[in-house]
């Protein structure tokens, strides 16, 4: 029996980590806290996992996928299309779980650059899932493939009722982050096609279906996104808004502060702002970034490699890689914007988002910093979200 969604949240633990083994506030499975519908069953599979490597981590979930793949064709047998399509996402979601952090293109300190035949067979059925999902809506899915100097992202775009070359409607452009792809995120897209706006979901450099590397320079892969949704002809391109969570939240406010064309934005757990923090800060953040390394590996076993902790000098020329203080583009960012996090963020220091409220004009930002959570807000989410999205729609309609 299902147990109601809320009634779990408020019983977990707020611990703001990144350990697999743990659900709670703020952890490492806040990702799909608002994807997966039976949290129990979440964390009755977390109690059965043993191990992040590949051999022992993507069969529990895929086992618990499946079984949602064979609801899912029951119902479309049953002729129930509403609960085939929710059981599709469900097990996408848990696909999700499975297949994490792969496909991620440029590497990084917990995933190897290529995926094993686990993780390979995971995330293709990840992707079937939500092709049957789709194919379930009302309204098709347009996949939109933006292109750009030689490279490719592939993005998803869904378009209200009556939206047309002569009813055109404002639009906003879905940002992923750095393991949680477009496919994850349809319920973002969603929340804006609930408020009558067109939603484009394009999967961030460096992961899922892009070729473009997660790289500051990549900001013209979110650029090009803006391009194809401004020459779509049901879509009015004077009337375009950016939405991101986690990395994407990073991503959103360097687009902007990069192209006008943003008129409005929703940024969740908003990073490289340009706060540096304290020597005491800067040297737990290396120390907490050092433990994760050395706790979770997320790829085939015996690949694990020897982790190290960086030096300042390296946090140094990486924070000034992406702050947009130092990269004088926190003034450019001047159109409105609302702000959301949870205080206790291990990833994203919440003085971004305070900076971000110190700079730019006296109006038009709006924040929620929510005291109970971490990372993405993702325990508020049920608040900030459809608040988020009726502030926009008035934002991108006034």
């Amino acid at each position: 029996m299902k147990t109601d969604k809320a009634s779990v949240l408020a019983t977990l633990p707020v611990r703001a980590d990144e350990d697999p083994f743990v659900v709670a506030i703020g952890g490492f499975y806040r990702r799909w806290f608002n994807l997966v519908d039976d949290l129990q069953l979440l964390i009755d599979t977390v109690a059965r996992v043993k191990a992040t490597e590949d051999e022992d981590w993507v069969p529990v979930w895929s086992e618990v996928a499946a079984r949602y793949e064979r609801e899912a064709e029951a119902l479309l047998k049953d002729g129930d299309r509403t609960g085939a399509r929710n059981a599709f996402l469900q097990a996408k979601s848990f696909y999700s779980i499975a297949r994490f952090p792969s496909p991620y293109r440029s590497g990084s300190a917990i995933c190897p650059a290529t995926m094993s035949s686990l993780k390979e067979a995971a995330y293709q059925r990840y992707l079937e899932c939500f092709r049957r999902a789709a194919e379930l809506l009302d309204a098709p899915i347009e996949t939109l493939r933006i292109a750009r100097d030689g490279k490719e992202a592939v993005g998803h775009l869904r378009l209200p009722q009556g939206a047309s070359a002569s009813k055109r409607v404002p639009a906003v452009l879905v940002m992923c982050g750095g393991d949680m792809y477009k496919e994850d995120r349809e319920k973002y897209a969603a929340g804006a096609f609930a408020e009558g706006l067109a939603a484009l979901v394009v999967d961030a450099p460096g992961t899922g279906q892009t070729t473009f590397p997660h790289a500051p320079e990549s900001v013209v892969a979110w650029q090009s996104a803006l391009d194809a949704l401004a020459a779509h002809p049901a879509i009015d391109g004077g009337h375009l808004g950016a939405f991101g969570v986690s990395r994407g939240g990073l991503w959103v406010m360097r687009l902007a502060a990069h192209d006008p064309r943003v008129k409005a934005l929703i940024s969740v757990a908003p990073g490289g702002v340009g706060y540096w923090g304290t020597a005491e800060e800067r040297a737990e953040w290396r120390r907490a970034a050092f433990e994760r390394a050395k706790k979770n590996w997320f790829g085939p076993r015996g690949t694990r490699p020897v982790p190290r902790e960086m030096t300042e000098e390296e946090q140094r020329t990486e924070f000034l890689r992406w702050s947009l203080k130092d990269n004088g583009l926190l003034e450019k960012l001047t159109m409105p914007m609302f702000l959301v996090n949870g205080k206790v963020d291990h990833l994203t220091p919440i003085g971004n988002l305070y900076l971000a409220l110190e700079s730019g004009p006296p109006t038009g930002r709006v924040a929620r910093v929510y005291p109970d959570d971490g990372h993405i807000a993702a325990k508020n989410e049920r608040e900030w979200g459809p608040a988020a999205w009726r502030w926009l729609r008035e934002q991108l309609t006034a």
